[in-house]
């Protein structure tokens, strides 16, 4: 079994990328907080999420091309769990404020009969384990809402503007061919990824006192551009992150509220150089379920 050390050439640390990104979204809340009344509750939440992936990963070094490998099919990882942590604010009547975190792993067993060849390595026939856990997958989001429009009964639709922040490190297990000419056997699609802007639509409609029912879609694009980072030559990164979400939400104590919703998701992310060709599409359809808290 191998754990591959990264040696993309990049100027910037997964560390420093992780406090980067923490100091812009604490910066905003700091700009933010000065300028609208404090008097406005927060609500936090945390749920989890059981869903079904499919999709597909291909990781090409130098002149080796990398073999398509199916998610569910070839590498067995017929469930993802993923664990997401969300907190907002409204800033005055008619406009919030959202953040959030989730993290992610993606494990499955499966035997090859055949070579796989998985970032210019070349993975003997046998077993094959997908070991992408919590700590290899997860993503920050921020985003502006803005009340669009209000129904009679108290419905109201939001849009919002915001991005998301995706690191992938994609990592399998498998036993080395003894003339493989790599020696790697993750992929750290995160060293290559920018900000993703995001566009979405927002409804919440109460059923009753308690009950409203929560309908979310969201679509993000990054289009072929250079990652400003360097590795036999400039590095394209295009990228897209869509979602749909139906749900409810019942409220059972006057701060709390329980949340049960399904969703689906599409992630898909290209890079691209001389050196690398380095493919994800990540589909999941599954179902949440957590708690909301106001304070």
């Amino acid at each position: 079994m191998i754990a591959k050390q990264s040696h993309h050439a990049s100027q910037f640390s997964p560390r420093v990328l992780h406090g980067l990104i923490l100091l812009l979204f604490a910066s905003v809340l700091m700009v933010i907080a000065p300028v609208y009344a404090t008097d406005y509750p927060w609500t936090v939440a945390i749920y989890g999420e059981d869903s079904i992936p499919t999709g597909w990963v291909q990781v090409r070094e130098n002149a080796v091309d990398g073999t398509k490998l199916n998610v569910d099919r070839n590498l067995n990882v017929n469930y993802m769990q993923t664990i997401r942590l969300l907190a907002w604010k409204p800033l005055s009547d008619v406009s919030e404020m959202h953040f959030g975190f989730s993290t992610s792993q993606l494990n499955g067993h499966a035997m090859t009969s055949v070579p796989v060849y998985y970032n210019g390595t070349t993975i003997a026939p046998g077993r094959i384990d997908t070991v992408t856990g919590f700590q290899d997958f997860f993503a920050f989001d921020a985003s502006y809402w803005y009340r669009l429009f209000d129904f009679g009964n108290g419905g109201r639709l939001w849009g919002s503007v915001g991005a998301t922040y995706v690191m992938l490190n994609f990592t399998l297990n498998g036993t080395i061919a003894a003339n493989s000419v790599g020696h790697e056997l993750r992929e750290d699609f995160y060293v290559q990824e920018l900000p993703v802007p995001i566009l979405g639509l927002h409804l919440r409609y109460p059923l009753t006192d308690a009950l409203t029912v929560t309908a979310d879609v969201s679509a993000g694009r990054l289009p072929w551009v250079n990652s400003l980072r360097t590795e036999g030559g400039e590095i394209r990164l295009a990228q897209t992150d869509d979602e749909a979400m139906l749900g409810f939400e019942y409220r059972f104590a006057a701060h709390w509220q329980a949340v049960l919703y399904g969703f689906h998701r599409y992630f898909g992310q290209n890079e691209r150089s001389r050196e690398d060709g380095n493919v994800i599409r990540l589909r999941t359809n599954g179902v949440g379920l957590g708690v909301n808290y106001q304070f």
